[in-house]
């Protein structure tokens, strides 16, 4: 009986051992589920680039609570995957950024808004020039660690970049001189970001 538990207790050691082995494996390291793959790559960008989309959609008092929302939601996606460490640093220092932004400056005047599953806190329409600007240099230091990562990690991504840079452009385009916010003008150059980055890889 003694050696039939010595045997039985060696092969859960030995199975403990295969397991903590197997976790390590891949380019993420223990905490990564699913390491680095086209897929994944595929599914975050696209997250970006339909949720900026919709925010098109949004009055501007309550976009950047959208765009937090589309940062967020794509974060979320790369939770436990460490072979993303870097692209989940750079969505989160842009949903981080527009957190802090929009409570500063809330609007505690305007009631905030709903659309299905979602609510957006509305901001002081004073606050908007500033608001772009914060929000465009966080997309840029987000670029930035995205461009600093690994170079086998570039392939993986690049699309996240371009998706990040179609929200950059659609703040500049938004807020040419003679657009205005909500136009159509706005609308279509949205959806023309949206397919491009759709067609990239």
């Amino acid at each position: 009986m003694s050696i039939f538990r010595v045997a039985i207790l060696g092969l859960f050691v030995i199975s403990a051992g295969a397991l903590h082995a197997g976790g390590d494996a891949g380019y993420g390291g223990s905490g990564s589920s699913v390491g680095l793959s086209a897929a994944t790559s595929k599914s975050v960008a696209n997250t970006l680039s339909r949720g900026f989309s919709r925010c098109e959609n949004v009055e501007w008092v309550y976009r950047y609570d959208c765009y937090r929302l589309v940062y967020k939601r794509s974060g979320d996606k790369l939770l436990g995957n460490t072979a993303y460490s870097e692209a989940q640093k750079a969505l989160d220092l842009v949903e981080n950024t527009l957190s802090a932004a929009i409570a500063k400056n809330r609007d505690p005047g305007t009631k905030p808004k709903r659309r299905g599953f979602e609510v957006y806190t509305p901001v002081k329409p004073s606050a908007l020039p500033r608001m772009k600007q914060q929000t465009r240099k966080a997309i840029q230091q987000a670029e930035t660690i995205l461009l600093r990562a690994p170079e086998e990690k570039q392939v993986y991504y690049s699309r996240i970049a371009d998706a990040l840079n179609s929200n950059k452009a659609l703040l500049r385009s938004a807020l040419l001189k003679g657009v205005q916010p909500g136009s159509t003008a706005v609308r279509l150059a949205a959806v023309a970001l949206h397919r491009l980055v759709g067609l990239a890889g």
